[in-house]
């Protein structure tokens, strides 16, 4: 089912009626087999595997109760659900919108790029089809990527299953444009802000770029360019556990009470050092040690600037 966070009561949110825009959503973007509807509401968290067939023929017959036109899931249908017609411009109030929110707050972490390109889709969709205006600058500005270039992002998606080198156009802080010749592996959230994660020929290392600085896309190769490089590994002792959330690249190798010893993959030694940095005085980096002087470094750096 859901995962609400702290402020979001359940009891005031009606899960077969979330369910049912989310399907009458996906419907009117195409036509959906029964696991199509199952894995996209499985993958957002609004439901579990337990999911079943009968409880989407419930969620199905609201939306026909209110006057939509859904086929059944038959062979001369390839097994999908077919939307053939609404009778109304699709109303949602504010508690309603304000539920999808938080829901969607909860989760979009944990979502692909691709998959946060079909939610900015299906809140676009909804958009379309109310009559409130605030309701639809309200769905409107729910998506994390309101506001960005979804075709660039697109682009850049297929650059990187393609290992595709291009030469781009970038703005770096407040310097000038620079142009770099890289190599896209990945494009992912950090700090609430889009980067391309890519290996930069022009400096000869793996770095992360601001998406919103990219400035164009100059040239692509004509063949790809696979990079071979590797994240960077630090095993490291973690106090106090328990006032922590480890991310999906970091594994317990040992556990003595609160005490946890840890290994962590991380892109680069940047993210890396952040990463350690965070957990204050609670971290000690085991290995590797040329990244444990790395360490010691930054902190003399840091406490040269109180002396």
């Amino acid at each position: 089912m859901f995962k609400f966070d702290e402020q979001c009561n359940p009891r005031q949110i009606s899960l077969t009626g979330v369910r049912a825009i989310v399907i009458l959503a996906l419907l009117n973007i195409k036509p959906c087999t029964f696991e199509e509807i199952k894995d996209f509401l499985i993958s957002s968290n609004i439901v579990t595997r337990e999911y079943s067939i009968d409880t989407i023929r419930i969620d199905l017959n609201t939306l026909k109760y209110i006057g939509c036109d859904i086929s059944k899931a038959t062979k001369t249908t390839n097994n999908m659900y077919i939307l053939r017609s609404h009778p109304f411009q699709l109303t949602l109030d504010e508690e309603e919108v304000e539920a999808l929110a938080k829901i969607y707050k909860n989760i979009y972490k944990n979502l692909s790029i691709e998959r946060l390109l079909e939610y900015d889709n299906l809140f676009e969709k909804l958009s379309d089809s109310v009559k409130d205006e605030n309701i639809k600058e309200y769905l409107r500005g729910i998506s994390v990527l309101k506001g960005l270039d979804k075709e660039l992002i697109n682009e850049l998606l297929r650059d990187s299953y393609k290992n595709t080198r291009l030469t781009i156009e970038y703005k770096p802080g407040a310097s000038k444009t620079v142009e770099y010749d890289i190599t896209v592996e990945k494009l992912g959230f950090r700090s609430d802000k889009l980067y391309i994660y890519c290996y930069n020929h022009t400096i000869n290392k793996r770095t992360f770029l601001n998406f919103s600085r990219l400035k164009g896309i100059l040239a692509r190769a004509l063949r790809s360019d696979k990079v071979n490089t590797d994240d960077v590994f630090v095993e490291f002792e973690l106090k106090n556990s328990q006032n922590y959330v480890l991310e999906e690249t970091e594994e317990v190798l040992s556990q003595d009470g609160e005490t946890l010893k840890v290994k962590g993959a991380y892109y680069t030694d940047f993210i890396a050092l952040q990463r350690m940095l965070s957990f204050g005085p609670d971290c000690v980096v085991l290995s590797p040690s040329n990244f444990k002087e790395k360490i010691v470094e930054k902190l003399q750096s840091m406490r040269a600037q109180y002396d």
